[in-house]
C-alpha cells in the first residue's frame, strides 16, 4: 500500500510542478500588465523626450509604441495561461495540489502587485511635483474656456480623464476583496462582524474597504448586512467607513492629496469609523438607550441594489482560475456601479463647489466652524470631499479644508434621516452627527495653525 501511494505521489508531482509553473508564470504576465499600464500613465521608464504625452496641461497618456508590444504580450499571455490552469485544475487537485492554498497565494500576489502599482503611480507624481516645487493645473484639456452652463460636465469629463488609472486600481482592488470576502476567505472577520465591543467596529470598518458609497447609499447595504447577523457595532462602523474608508475614495485620495491631508483622510476616517462609532454606542449603552437596528422593507428592497456580490456563488473562487474570473466579473459590476457615479457626482461637484465653498470662504475659526457644520449636513457623493478641499488647499485655506475632508463624507442629513428611521431612535445619529462635527473642528485647528 505505501508503495503504492509512493507511486501516486511520483506521479503527481510532475502535475504539480507544470500547475505551479503555469501559475507563477501568469501572475509574472499579469505583474508585466500593470507596470505596462503604470508607465504608460506615468511615463518614467524611458527619457521623456521618446514619449507622446496626451493630454495638455496634465498628461493623461504618456504613449511609446513598445507599450502597444508591451500590452499585446501580457494580455495574450494572461488569457492564455489563464485558460491553461483552468483547464490543469482537475489534474491539479487529483495530483495532491492544496488549491484553496493556491487561491490565497494568489490573491496575496495580485493585491500586493495592485498595492505595489499604486504606490508607482503616486510616487512618480509625488517625485515631480517636488522636482517642480509646485502642484500644478490637472486639466486634461481647456476646461476653463468652457462657457458656464457646460462647466460642470466638462469638469467630470476631466477628473474622469485625469483619474482613470486611480479609479480603477481602486475598483480591481475593491473587487478582489469582495470575491475573497464572499468565498470565506476572512471567516474570521466574518465572526467579529456578530460580535459587539470595539472588535466588531473595526471588523464593520473593514467590510466597508471594497465598498464605494456615499453616506446615503451606505444606509440600505446596511440592511443587507442586518440580515446577515451583524451586530449593530458593526452596522455603525460600516455606514462611516463605506464613504470615508472606500478604496476607491482612499486611492484617489492618495493620488489627489498632498499627503498630510490624505494622511488625515485616512486617518481621521479609520478614527471616526472605528473609535467614534464605539464611543457613540458606549455613551448610549451606558445610558442604556441603545436600540437593536430594524430595517425597513423599503430598505431591503434598495439594498438589492447594491448587491455587488451577487453572482459570485457561480464562480465559488476556490481556485487560482476560479479567483481571478470571479474578480474580473465583480470589477467590472462594481465599474459599472461606480463610474456613473463618479462622472454624475463631478458634475454635481462642479455645481455645487462654490456654494461649499462659500463656508469656507477665510482660514479663520469662524469659516472652519462654519465648513464643519455644513459638511457634517449636506450630502455629497463618495470622493466629492477632495475635488472640493483640493482647491483650498491650493488657495491655502487649510483649515476649512481639513474639516471638509472628514466631515463631507462621514454623514449627512438624509444618511442621518434614514439610519434613524431604521433604527427607530434618533439619538445614535444625533451623537454621531456632533462627534463627527467635532472630529471636522480639531483638524481644522490643526491643520489650519488657528
Amino acid at each position: 500500500m505505501a508503495s503504492v501511494e509512493a507511486g501516486s505521489y511520483a506521479k503527481g508531482r510532475p502535475v504539480a510542478s507544470r500547475y505551479s509553473l503555469i501559475l507563477g508564470v501568469f501572475l509574472g504576465f499579469v505583474g508585466l500588465l500593470l507596470f505596462t499600464v503604470v508607465d504608460l500613465r506615468r511615463g518614467f521608464l524611458l527619457p521623456p523626450s521618446l514619449y507622446t504625452k496626451v493630454g495638455s496641461p496634465s498628461a493623461i497618456l504618456y504613449f511609446h509604441p513598445i507599450h502597444l508590444l508591451l500590452l499585446s504580450a501580457a494580455l495574450l499571455g494572461s488569457v492564455g495561461l489563464h485558460r491553461a490552469l483552468a483547464r490543469g485544475e482537475r489534474r491539479a487537485l487529483a495530483a495532491g495540489v492544496d488549491l484553496p492554498r493556491a487561491r490565497n497565494v494568489t490573491a496575496g500576489v495580485l493585491l500586493v502587485a495592485l498595492v505595489v502599482d499604486l504606490f508607482v503611480y503616486r510616487g512618480v507624481q509625488a517625485a515631480r511635483i517636488a522636482h517642480a516645487g509646485h502642484l500644478g493645473v490637472s486639466f486634461a484639456f481647456p476646461v476653463p474656456s468652457f462657457p458656464g452652463w457646460a462647466r460642470p460636465v466638462a469638469e467630470a469629463v476631466n477628473y474622469l480623464l485625469v483619474t482613470w488609472h486611480a479609479t480603477t486600481l481602486g475598483i480591481l482592488i475593491g473587487g478582489l476583496l469582495l470575491v475573497l470576502l464572499r468565498a470565506g476567505a476572512f471567516e474570521w472577520l466574518e465572526g467579529m462582524l456578530r460580535a459587539g465591543g470595539l472588535r466588531a467596529h473595526v471588523a464593520g470598518s473593514l467590510l466597508a474597504l471594497p465598498y464605494p458609497f456615499c453616506s446615503c447609499c451606505a444606509g440600505p447595504v446596511g440592511a443587507s448586512l442586518s440580515r446577515a447577523g451583524t451586530s449593530l457595532d458593526a452596522l455603525l462602523s460600516f455606514l462611516v467607513a463605506s464613504p470615508m474608508l472606500n478604496l476607491t475614495t482612499l486611492v484617489l485620495a492618495t493620488a489627489l492629496l498632498p499627503a498630510p491631508y490624505a494622511l488625515l483622510r485616512i486617518l481621521g476616517g479609520v478614527v471616526l469609523a472605528v473609535f467614534g462609532t464605539h464611543l457613540v454606542l458606549r455613551v448610549l449603552r451606558t445610558s442604556g438607550r441603545v436600540v437593536a437596528y430594524r430595517p425597513s422593507p423599503w430598505m431591503d428592497r434598495l439594498a438589492r441594489l447594491f448587491a455587488l456580490e451577487q453572482g459570485l456563488a457561480e464562480g465559488d473562487a476556490r481556485t487560482p482560475a476560479t479567483l481571478v474570473t470571479a474578480w474580473l466579473r465583480t470589477s467590472w459590476r462594481l465599474a459599472r456601479v461606480a463610474i456613473p457615479v463618479l462622472f454624475l457626482a463631478a458634475v454635481l461637484t462642479g455645481a455645487l463647489a462654490p456654494v461649499i465653498v462659500s463656508f469656507a470662504g477665510r482660514n479663520d475659526l469662524p469659516s472652519t466652524l462654519k465648513a464643519a457644520a455644513a459638511g457634517t449636513l449636506l450630502m455629497i457623493p463618495t470622493w466629492t470631499e477632495l475635488a472640493v478641499a483640493r482647491p483650498l488647499i491650493q488657495q491655502g485655506i487649510t483649515g476649512p479644508a481639513a474639516a471638509l475632508l472628514l466631515t463631507l463624507p462621514a454623514v449627512s442629513l438624509p444618511s442621518l434621516a434614514v439610519v434613524g428611521m431604521a433604527l427607530g431612535d434618533y439619538r445614535p445619529c444625533a451623537f454621531l452627527a456632533g462627534t463627527v462635527f467635532l472630529a471636522g473642528i480639531l483638524a481644522g485647528l490643526a491643520f489650519g495653525g488657528l
